[in-house]
């Protein structure tokens, strides 16, 4: 059956829009934004300062609408990053050292079966 024929098509395609505008929200202001609260696309912009910001496309200072520091944002895309890295080489770490107990104990089996 095609998504077109499901007659829950409709329902679970705006849950998913709903679940994308929710995610939208909640990471607005932390690492690089991808999509405005409105919906709108971010872009970078520099203030009269110099400084960089990630900006929605139709920003008003109305607090709905998405303007982060460049510097911050990338400062916090790092640190997750830096999470995942250890997550992942801790996982490693682990999977090795499973891999040396299952060779150790197939060595005891094979001696198990030759004797």
């Amino acid at each position: 059956m095609t998504d077109m024929a499901d007659p829950y098509y409709a329902e679970r395609k705006q849950h998913k829009r709903e679940a994308d505008w929710l995610h939208a929200c909640v990471y607005a202001n932390y690492c690089i934004p991808t999509k405005c609260t409105c919906g709108e696309a971010i872009t970078a912009d520099t203030d009269e300062r110099g400084r960089n910001y990630y900006v929605c496309k139709v920003y008003e200072d109305d607090r709905l609408h998405t303007r982060h520091d460049c510097l911050a944002a990338i400062e916090e895309e790092l640190k997750e990053l830096k999470s995942q890295y250890d997550y992942e080489v801790s996982l490693r770490r682990k999977l090795q050292y499973e891999i040396v107990q299952m060779r150790k104990d197939i060595e005891e089996l094979k001696k198990l079966c030759y004797f």
